[in-house]
């Protein structure tokens, strides 16, 4: 029969671990080419378009200078108009052109004396002011005629 001998086992040597090298990915010249090509037009592409945006900005403010400017120009006529009219107004309502209109185209006339009544110290009759009999000339309020009475 046979006999196994076990045979004593020897130190076993371990085998020390070398670091295998990281892979590294190397990019072909070409394609590295092209990405440093697509940033280069990416970054003009951003560029014009910020360089856009501030001339279509400065179009649309002097465009609203423009507008700024002719309201103003309306304003100032406008207040020019209304000063003028102001002007009218006060020229067609003082009393002695309303009492001129009133006896020459209206044939009115003032009475020659009033009569105070109760409630008064005086009860004599006060005599009032006649108009003048040289009137400046006016314009006649809308829709009248002259001599037409």
């Amino acid at each position: 029969m046979a006999r196994v001998v076990a045979l004593p086992q020897s130190p076993t040597r371990e085998r020390p671990h070398r670091r295998q090298p990281e892979l590294v990915l190397v990019k072909s010249p070409a394609r590295a080419a092209r990405t440093r090509s697509v940033r280069k037009v990416l970054v003009f592409i951003t560029v014009v378009a910020l360089l856009g945006m501030v001339v279509v900005t400065r179009i649309a403010i002097e465009l609203e200078e423009s507008s700024i400017g002719q309201l103003s120009a309306e304003i100032t006529q406008a207040q020019r108009v209304q000063g003028d009219l102001k002007l009218e107004v006060a020229q067609l309502s003082s009393p002695q052109r309303i009492m001129s209109y009133a006896s020459q185209h209206l044939h009115l006339t003032l009475p020659s004396s009033v009569d105070v009544v109760a409630g008064s110290h005086t009860k004599n009759a006060v005599p009032l002011p006649q108009s003048a009999a040289t009137a400046p000339s006016l314009p006649l309020p809308a829709g009248e005629v002259v001599g037409g009475g």
